[in-house]
This record gives structure tokens, C-alpha cells and sequence, in this order.
């Protein structure tokens, strides 16, 4: 794509697609609808990049459905941090795409600094919270830009780093903060949620000073977390709940792509066992591979399979990722496939082909679970679904019949499920997944009913 032009701001850097952002009259609309997000806007490596891309990608359908936004007087602008162009996680397909959907909408792509640009990981901070304060800090000055001379500002904010976007924000009453609760400290009980726990208590009670701002919500579950164990009520709360875009261009014809790419370095002559997700602790990953190494050595037939696990490690932490190789270590030769690097085809092609038998889900905690959307949605008919017994998980699969839930989070508990679905088979009842741009415009349609009614 073009270089952007200089104009001083941004690092010197312009905003990308809509310059001025200028309504069809050439004054500045009214209105602004932001997204700012780590991921999802210039990489796409993570199911929340996932979720901020589809945004985009499905904005006509989003704004077809959504009446307060059916007027031209309001503006769409993408908000990512400035992420290194040479970093292996850039994709300028990702930022044109996104520049693209903002333009038609009279809006732009916007930088903001952040300290260190080289790669996602860096970005993204894992639990550096003064870090996260420094991207809340230059997000929210671009932020102020966007909202001088509006009446108002709707910011849809993905990440726990953006919690505490309002303390920068607080004489600024014509903004609006929608913090998107991917994850939650009380849930999310890993090393890093004290500190997690901390940073959201305190973007919360800053929420509380603006009656505007809300918290959407990605699962049915979150919102129920979010009432009982963290004192909201139900006026704070909108839906966004997760949901797969199935008309991305990433998906296309499932089909022809696996007839002429086939699974790429997964055998297609076995019988596959599937877990994807971060390479993270909450995945699970490290009771997953004990226990495939337990189904096999309880299977008549343990040369037949084969586990298939896509771990990306954009964002993981070395130690983890070098316990799980020396848990690989322990499998016969031969009996997996680890993929290292996030590909965000790789997962249909292997959900829609016949070789896949057992799709597993060992998360140790989830909010709105999107791979198991994705297999509910893409995965063949036959495919067996085993799955830990966690809130989220059973509310998606209570109309799942054919299932084979573990409990505890145990490798010979998750053995016996995978025994039991090798032997017993599986089944998907379709339909019962939630639209991608529903589920964006039924949470949009709440959170901007704060905006002031178009005019006639």
C-alpha cells in the first residue's frame, strides 16, 4: 500500500484511508465510532484479533442491521498501536483491509506510540501494567483528537491493557467507553491475575464516574461473572457476545482450499485429534499431551492416530513453551503435529476434513469460547467433541447431545473422555451458533442509544 502522508501528528504520520474524516457535506460528522485493540487492526494473530478483523470485515452487514447507525453522520476509525512494519506479525493486507471498511464509513486508521513497537509480544505486555498504562495514556490523546468538535465519542476498547482508558478521558463527557471483556481477573486465575484483578478494579470504579460508559460482555457467562463478582448491574452491561464471521474472507470455499492445499504438514491418512488456541497456560495444553500420550497407550490401534496441535507462540512465555516440548518428547515418534506459527486457515481445513475424529477443549477457564464456536460452526457432522466441564463450555454445548465432558482438569480424566469418543463417535447439531454481525449489532444497538437520535 501508498506510504502515509506526514502532517505532524501521530509521530508524523497521517491517518490512513479517511484523511480528515469529513461527512459527505465536508464538515466533521457528528458522531465517532472507534475501536482501538493490540490486536486485530495492523497483525492478526489471536482469536481477539480475530473477533476486532471480522468487526471490519463484516461493517456493511453490522451497519445494514444496526438503525443507529444508518445515517451519515457519524464516523468509523480503527485506533492500533504502532506496531514495527518489518515485525513478523505486520500485515499490511490486515491494515489495508481495515483502512478500507473506515474510509467507506468517512472515517480513518490511526496510530498511537507505544515503548516497544518490535513485535506483538511486545506490545502486548503480558503482564508489564506500567506498560499498559503508557498505550491507555497515548490512546486516549488520539482519542481527544477524534472528539473535538463531536457530540459524541463511542470507543470500543479490546483488552484488559485498555481498562483504565477513562482516567485520561475524565473531562471528556462526550466520550463513551465500551471496555470489551475478553478476559477477567477472577476468571482468568493465572500468575498474572492479581495484578490483572488490580488494573480492572480500578478501570471499573474510574467507569463509574461516567454513567456512559459500559462493559460489553462476550459470553453469557462473562455476564453473569460480571453481576454477581463484580458488583455491575445490568444498565452497565452490553452484549457483544463472541461469534465466528463465516463470510470472512479467510474462510472462502472450505473445500476447494482443502482439495488444493490440503492440510499442509498434518497427515491427512490418520485419525486426528485437534486442540488449537494460544500457547498459553489457560489453553490446557500441558494436561492435553499427557493425556493423548494415556488414549494411546490404552488403544488397540495407537498407530491409527495422530495429535494435531495448532499452539501459536506469538505471545507465549519461553518457559511454557519448553515444557510442552518436553512433554512432546514423551509421545511416540511420529504422533504429532505441533504448529508453532498462527495460521488462521489451518484450523477450518482441518475441522471440515473427514481424517478429523476428536476435537478437544482442555481451557482451564474461557469467557465466550471461540474455538469451540469455530467447531460448531465449521466442524463436519460426525466430528466428537471433548471438552472440560467449565461454565462457558456448557452453556454452548447444552443442546450438543454427543458430547464427552472431563472433569477434573486431569490427563487421565481427559483420557477416558477421548477413549470414550473414539469408541461411542460424536455429532454436531448445526444451527444453534450465534451470526457474527447479529451479535455486533445487537451490542451496538445498546451502546448507542447514549448517542443523541439522527435528525429527521
Amino acid at each position: 500500500m501508498a506510504e502515509p502522508a506526514h502532517d505532524g501528528r501521530n509521530g508524523g504520520e497521517a491517518p490512513i484511508g479517511g484523511g480528515s474524516a469529513q461527512g459527505a457535506a465536508g464538515e466533521v460528522p457528528e458522531a465517532a465510532l472507534v475501536v482501538v485493540s493490540i490486536d486485530g487492526l495492523s497483525s492478526l494473530k489471536s482469536g481477539i484479533g480475530s473477533i476486532v478483523h471480522w468487526f471490519f470485515e463484516a461493517a456493511d452487514e453490522i451497519v445494514a442491521s444496526t438503525a443507529g447507525l444508518q445515517h451519515d453522520r457519524w464516523s468509523l476509525h480503527a485506533l492500533s498501536p504502532r506496531l514495527d512494519p518489518a515485525s513478523d506479525d505486520y500485515s499490511s493486507v490486515v491494515v489495508a483491509e481495515v483502512a478500507a471498511a473506515c474510509s467507506r464509513y468517512r472515517g480513518d486508521f490511526r496510530w498511537f506510540d507505544v515503548e516497544d513497537n518490535s513485535s506483538l509480544k511486545s506490545v502486548w505486555s503480558l503482564d508489564k501494567v506500567e506498560r499498559w498504562r503508557s498505550m491507555c495514556r497515548n490512546a486516549a490523546a488520539e482519542i481527544r483528537r477524534l472528539a473535538e468538535g463531536r457530540s459524541r465519542v463511542t470507543v470500543l476498547a479490546h483488552g484488559t491493557m485498555f481498562a483504565t482508558l477513562r482516567s485520561h478521558l475524565s473531562s471528556w463527557p462526550n466520550v463513551q467507553l465500551i471496555y470489551m471483556t475478553h478476559t477477567l481477573g477472577r476468571v482468568f486465575l493465572d500468575a498474572n491475575s492479581a495484578s490483572r484483578t488490580s488494573y480492572e478494579d480500578e478501570g471499573f470504579a474510574l467507569m463509574r464516574t461516567a454513567p456512559q460508559d459500559k462493559i460489553g460482555f462476550v459470553g453469557t457467562y462473562y455476564r453473569d461473572v460480571l453481576l454477581t463478582e463484580y458488583d455491575r448491574c445490568d444498565q452497565d452491561l452490553v452484549p457483544f457476545q463472541n461469534a465466528v464471521y463465516v463470510r470472512s474472507r479467510r474462510f472462502g470455499d472450505l473445500a476447494e482450499a482443502e482439495a488444493s492445499a490440503g492440510l499442509g504438514p498434518v497427515p491427512s491418512n490418520k485419525r486426528l485429534v485437534f486442540s488449537w488456541g494460544r500457547c498459553v497456560p489457560q489453553k490446557g495444553f500441558d494436561v492435553l499431551i499427557p493425556a493423548f500420550g494415556a488414549f494411546l497407550s490404552r488403544r488397540a490401534d495407537p498407530g491409527d492416530w495422530h495429535l494435531v496441535l495448532l499452539a501459536p507462540q506469538e505471545v507465549a512465555a519461553p518457559e511454557y513453551v519448553a515444557m510442552l516440548h518436553g512433554q512432546l518428547r514423551l509421545l511416540p515418534a511420529g504422533s504429532y503435529t505441533l504448529i508453532q506459527r498462527f495460521d488462521p486457515l489451518l484450523p477450518f481445513r482441518v475441522l471440515v476434513s473427514r481424517a478429523l475424529e476428536i476435537c478437544v477443549f482442555a481451557s482451564r477457564f474461557e469467557a465466550g469460547p471461540l474455538t469451540l464456536i469455530e467447531a460448531l460452526t465449521f466442524g463436519h457432522e460426525d466430528v466428537s467433541i471433548v471438552w472440560h466441564d467449565i461454565p462457558p463450555m456448557r452453556h454452548l454445548l447444552s443442546e450438543q447431545p454427543k458430547t464427552s465432558g472431563f472433569s477434573p482438569l486431569q490427563a487421565h480424566e481427559m483420557a477416558d473422555a477421548m477413549l470414550r469418543a473414539a469408541d461411542q463417535g460424536g455429532g454436531i447439531v448445526k444451527g444453534n451458533v450465534i451470526e457474527f454481525a447479529t451479535s455486533m449489532s445487537a451490542g451496538l444497538e445498546a451502546a448507542l442509544s447514549w448517542w443523541m437520535p439522527p435528525r429527521a
